[in-house]
């Protein structure tokens, strides 16, 4: 993040009905409230910023506040040159966060400058680009988010945020009713729509996206299968064992015996053992296709070689 420059860092005691009239200036300028609540006017909009929020206010974008009580507020005022992150904060801001790693910081950078005044540049710079990144964060997440178990990128925003709930509560006890009260659709609309964009009904996706989660913790992690199962949404092992059988051919018991993965830290190298480039169950989870019957047969025999090792 070249040509970062802090131009200045301040705290500022707010009187009620206090503030200050529009204006606009080619830098950035951060507001923290401390205490308080003020109104802020930028680029024609209106915001109410609460203690522990925070506002940014784009370079050249006009701006006014009136405190509605007393307040006490941090100003963090930034340049920045022309770069990416320079047009990523004038597409997204004005910003608004009451992130607490954002406030940490903004506390930061304004101890660093109490402490060491302009001695403290390098190390005010280095926690000013932090938090950029975290004030950020939301619209990064929502240009780049990515399903993880299911790759509904190609279908309806509709079923791209069905999809996306789905992966994000696949541990809960999801319902029809429940999920049509989140999207507030109705409940037959929502599945014929799913079911004629995905050819997939919303319960097959559920437990595709919760039989994936569970290779995943099969193959890398040392969890039991009940905790396999109840972290994935199941009701009982016995259910857990069933769907898994139904989707992928072999049960969760045989792949686990025939895939042992061995998480602890090695001594020499600190990495975590990873499970064989062959593992046909791991690939075949996560490529939502069945384990043939040959895989099959391979995963007996395996499990019969271990048998016979011990």
């Amino acid at each position: 993040m070249e040509g970062l420059q802090i131009l200045w860092v301040g705290r500022t005691p707010g009187i009620q009905n206090g503030g200050f009239k529009a204006h606009d200036h080619p830098y950035y300028h951060l507001f923290f409230l401390a205490e308080g609540k003020g109104r802020f006017e930028v680029g024609g909009e209106e915001y109410i910023i609460q203690a522990g929020q925070c506002l940014l206010v784009p370079r050249q974008v006009m701006h006014a506040c009136v405190h509605e009580e007393q307040t006490d507020y941090l100003e963090i005022k930034f340049s920045l040159a022309q770069s990416a992150m320079d047009h990523k904060l004038m597409a997204m801001s004005p910003l608004v966060s009451d992130d607490p790693l954002a406030g940490a910081l903004i506390y930061q950078i304004l101890q660093e400058y109490s402490d060491l005044g302009n001695l403290a540049d390098d190390a005010a710079v280095s926690y000013m680009k932090a938090l950029l990144h975290v004030l950020t964060k939301q619209g990064r997440y929502d240009a780049k988010r990515q399903f993880r178990y299911v790759d509904a990128s190609s279908c309806s925003t509709l079923s791209q945020q069905i999809v996306h709930y789905l992966e994000e509560h696949l541990s809960e006890d999801i319902s029809l009713d429940r999920l049509a009260k989140h999207m507030d659709y109705n409940k037959s609309y929502l599945c014929a729509a799913f079911k004629k964009d995905t050819q997939l009904t919303i319960q097959d996706c559920l437990n595709t996206i919760r039989i994936r989660r569970a290779a995943e913790l099969i193959v890398y992690s040392d969890h039991n299968l009940a905790r396999v199962a109840d972290l994935c949404g199941f009701a009982s092992v016995s259910h857990f064992n069933r769907v898994f059988l139904k989707y992928v051919g072999a049960t969760p018991g045989q792949c686990r015996r025939a895939y042992p993965v061995d998480i602890s830290l090695q001594t020499s190298q600190e990495t975590i053992t990873p499970p064989e480039p062959s593992n046909h169950f791991m690939y075949s989870v996560l490529a939502q296709k069945r384990i043939t019957p040959e895989m099959i047969r391979e995963l007996d025999a395996l499990e019969k070689g271990r048998g016979s090792e011990k």
